[in-house]
């Protein structure tokens, strides 16, 4: 009996261990985050031209999230330099932020897609240039829903070829003349599909969790450097890519508009190694970790097939 009571005893402390350890990972994970914001607004470093460096250079700047991104980092005073395919689109964009910001403005129109020697131009264009942010932006979805069988060997090149590859080439870029100055810092555009699985646009969430690998094991290496690296996981945001879905209440719902995503995002440049991007996908964020992995999974594939149900009817 004394027996069958102590091993009740130690189990009960165990099961107490294993809950308070669960407890303690999650606490951790969820406030991470806020607790190195709260910090850094306590406690302000200099702007960000001090200290990262006077220059910032980013891909896919020609509307949505990159433009935001743009018209931001002009305001903190600096000088940009504009990647994306569209020249007209980038033009235009340089109107608008030098209409409003005294900085330079310098334009890139290359299409990430043509191939390895868009870098060559790309590197010859940015000698000579301190750059001390870089936004890894530039990104691409293919036809949704659809299952893998069904997506065209040519959306599956193009996925994998825009939003991974850039990243990377970028990366290895412009990391050197950083490390060399001993500051400046990576901020990459991803999703927050790449943290799970998103049945039937499962390609484009895969492309994502490549790029949330690639930032997290960066922020190691760069550990000791004066670089850092910045992930940023966004839910919805309303962009071109959600066009032909942002009437749907739900998206309405979800969603938040590029410009409120743009300030925040750029405001927390350099404040944490992980964001969402606002507090609005933040919270949806908590609640997905506390969901099960397989609820989750069933409800974001059965919300890609009520997008595409919508898009259908709206063409």
């Amino acid at each position: 009996m004394m027996l069958e009571c102590a091993w009740s005893s130690v189990s009960l402390y165990l099961l107490y261990a294993v809950g308070l350890y669960a407890t303690i990972l999650y606490l951790y994970e969820a406030l991470e985050s806020p607790v190195c914001i709260v910090w850094n607004v306590v406690f302000p470093s200099p702007s960000l031209k001090e200290r990262y460096g006077p220059w910032a250079v980013i891909t896919g700047s020609s509307d949505g999230i990159g433009k935001q991104y743009a018209l931001n980092l002009a305001r903190e005073g600096m000088n940009l330099v504009l990647i994306s395919r569209t020249k007209s689109k980038l033009e235009k964009v340089a109107q608008e932020i030098q209409g409003e910001c005294n900085v330079e403005v310098k334009l890139i129109d290359v299409d990430f897609y043509d191939g390895d020697h868009v870098y060559d131009r790309i590197q010859k264009e940015l000698k000579g240039l301190d750059v001390g942010v870089l936004v890894n932006n530039v990104g691409c979805v293919h036809k949704f829903p659809a299952t893998v069988d069904e997506i065209s060997i040519s959306e599956l090149r193009q996925t994998f070829t825009v939003n991974m590859y850039p990243a990377v080439r970028m990366v290895q870029m412009l990391l050197p003349e950083m490390k060399q100055r001993r500051r400046g810092i990576v901020v990459n555009v991803s999703s927050a599909s790449g943290h799970c699985a998103l049945p039937y646009a499962t390609m484009y969430a895969a492309s994502k969790a490549f790029l949330d690998s690639f930032s997290r094991g960066l922020q190691e290496e760069l550990l000791g450097s004066g670089v850092e690296c910045q992930l940023v996981g966004p839910m919805l945001v309303d962009t071109n890519m959600i066009a032909d879905i942002r009437q749907n209440l739900f998206i309405k719902l979800m969603s938040i508009d590029v410009e409120a995503f743009g300030k925040t995002a750029a405001w927390l440049i350099g404040k944490t190694n992980y964001t969402t991007g606002c507090c609005k996908h933040a919270i949806q964020a908590i609640v997905i970790t506390i969901l099960p992995r397989w609820i989750i999974t069933k409800m974001l594939g059965s919300i890609v097939l009520k997008m595409g149900r919508y898009m259908e009817k709206q063409s």
